[in-house]
């Protein structure tokens, strides 16, 4: 299924619209906050919505944003 979806830089959200016309927004600040990640496991979240913002939230949606950011740490930035 291809779902129109988008980072929205002004409202620092990742927008989701279905074919019903159905919209839902993600703000990322808040989803980090609940998080708390290092420095490289947001730089793998930030690559995440400015690149695959589809797969961004699939993973929050799933509850392992997280868990992927924490194993893909260091692979576009950052090192620990």
């Amino acid at each position: 299924m291809n779902i129109p979806c988008e980072f929205n830089i002004d409202t620092a959200s990742v927008e989701l619209r279905f074919a019903d016309g159905t919209e839902i927004s993600i703000y990322t600040p808040g989803v980090d906050d609940e998080i708390c990640p290092t420095v490289p496991m947001q730089t793998e979240i930030d690559w995440l919505i400015y690149n695959e913002p589809l797969t961004y939230a699939r993973l929050v949606f799933s509850g392992e944003l997280a868990q992927y950011a924490k194993a893909m740490a260091g692979t576009h930035g950052f090192m620990d």
